[in-house]
């Protein structure tokens, strides 16, 4: 059987690829670190705790994030790098409350750009809440939705998934 040029016209055609089909505000999933989380290392200490975290220690942390939202022009629904961006300020920082001797500590140093001041305490739950909050500021409108877990160990992870 001998195919003609119009059965593959007709083929791109009904695939979209020769249609001019419109996919921008198609409403899609972004994953982010997902398999390969996004790794930060930063110190922080739980000042109000009873036990051994009210020591000042770091961790490996590993972040995954979800952005939902319309596709753009561009045919994504957020920069990766726009994400990696916001995440990647906290690296290599020393994250501590409000309040926390330690903030005059580093400021005394002359190490408080080292320091990022947090209104809650500095835990995987609230980083993951406060890098949301980040996100949905910096991201375009297009997006909808965007949800953080942060793990401070393999046993440990705070956050929320869509």
């Amino acid at each position: 059987m001998t195919e003609s040029i119009g059965d593959r016209t007709n083929e791109r055609e009904a695939d979209g690829a020769a249609v001019d089909e419109s996919v921008v505000g198609s409403q899609r999933v972004l994953r982010v670190g997902r398999d390969r989380p996004i790794r930060i290392s930063a110190g922080h200490r739980i000042q109000h705790h009873d036990g051994k975290c009210s020591r000042p220690h770091g961790h490996n942390y590993e972040v995954a994030v979800t952005v939902a939202g319309h596709l753009t022009e561009e045919g994504w629904i957020a920069d990766k790098g726009d994400i990696t961006d916001v995440i990647s300020e906290w690296d290599h920082m020393f994250l501590l409350e409000a309040g926390d001797p330690l903030v005059e500590a580093f400021e005394a140093a002359g190490d408080d750009d080292g320091v990022v001041v947090l209104q809650h305490p500095p835990t995987a739950e609230v980083m993951s809440v406060i890098l949301e909050r980040k996100l949905e500021a910096t991201l375009p409108e297009t997006v909808t939705d965007v949800a953080v877990q942060v793990s401070e160990t393999s046993e440990l992870c705070g956050g929320r998934e869509f």
